[in-house]
């Protein structure tokens, strides 16, 4: 078996240097080839480059920048589009994979022996900018995400439910991902809505139980930076996500406690129907109500968005 590599890049040309490093450490046999996508400013590029000529990989790499910018989710289409190999692993630029992370999953793969499994995923380790690990971070990242316990298959609505799937280093079918990686609504949660999409169409997903890639945690990131989580588009997909009845109460203790930021972001984006709608839930708690949150979010709902959208950070 041969592996489409697939690195959706921006900026960080030093983070884009260690994320090749980590891939040259691995089995070389099971390399299709490595695809950059570079979705960074024309500055970038010869920077980025470089760091291409001095890793050792340049022989199985296909650079190909952007112009203009495609977007992270766009970009992740085009890698896997035109990826020539059957099984994709998405590497995000600023993360790692850890030594022997490929042959792990590809032995997951190759002693497959459930059909309904389309992707094979382990735990994370949580670095700092640097690439120090953090150890307490590390733990509490896995058990937040229910990345414990011996290897298993499990329905991936199952997975969901402890949002487990990882945002990269996983390994996919191709024609998997091809099928189910895009939506009109997915907002900059594609990868959540990948992993909904993947439950609802029936598929399992393998845990391999073992420390496949580092996980950067910094500023600048979707998380911490620019607009934030479109946290109204998680929302939608986690009420679309078909679970057993009696896996309600799951659902709504970990997708629903933040309905006022819901609400919120649906009247920032011009949403005021849905914006009443999350903020009538019956899963706001009373005493939210009576926050200063809450009270904002009235504002913001009961006035025409040109009488406050001068105060928001991120007009857009």
């Amino acid at each position: 078996m041969q592996i489409s590599i697939l690195i959706p890049a921006y900026a960080r040309p030093e983070q884009l240097g260690e994320a090749l490093e980590s891939i040259f450490v691995q089995d070389r046999s099971l390399i299709g080839e490595i695809i950059v996508g570079d979705d960074s400013p024309s500055i970038f590029w010869p920077r980025n480059q470089a760091v291409i000529v001095a890793s050792g990989l340049s022989d199985l790499i296909d650079y190909v920048p952007s112009d203009p910018p495609k977007g992270t989710y766009p970009n992740q289409w085009f890698l896997a589009s035109r990826a020539k190999f059957d099984h994709l692993l998405f590497l995000h630029n600023d993360d790692l994979l850890r030594p022997g992370a490929l042959r792990v999953l590809a032995d997951a793969r190759a002693n497959e022996s459930d059909p309904r499994v389309k992707l094979w995923f382990g735990r994370q380790q949580v670095i700092d900018e640097s690439g120090a690990v953090d150890p307490r971070k590390s733990v509490v990242n896995d058990l937040w995400y229910g990345r414990q316990g011996p290897a298993c298959a499990r329905p991936v609505w199952e997975w969901c439910l402890t949002e487990s799937i990882p945002s990269d280093a996983f390994l996919v079918e191709r024609a998997t991902y091809l099928q189910l990686m895009q939506g009109e609504r997915d907002g900059n949660v594609g990868d959540w809505a990948f992993s909904v999409r993947l439950a609802n169409s029936g598929n399992w997903a393998r845990f391999v139980a073992q420390t496949v890639s580092r996980y950067r945690v910094q500023s600048g990131s979707v998380t911490s930076g620019g607009r934030g989580v479109d946290a109204h588009r998680a929302f939608e997909f986690a009420r679309e996500l078909r679970i057993p009845p009696e896996f309600e109460e799951a659902r709504a203790k970990r997708f629903y406690p933040h309905m006022l930021v819901v609400a919120s972001r649906y009247v920032r984006d011009g949403e005021r129907m849905n914006g009443w709608r999350a903020f009538l839930s019956p899963h706001i708690p009373w005493w939210q109500r009576f926050t200063p949150r809450s009270a904002r979010v009235l504002v913001m709902l009961s006035t025409p968005r040109s009488l406050w959208r001068w105060a928001l950070r991120y007009k857009d």
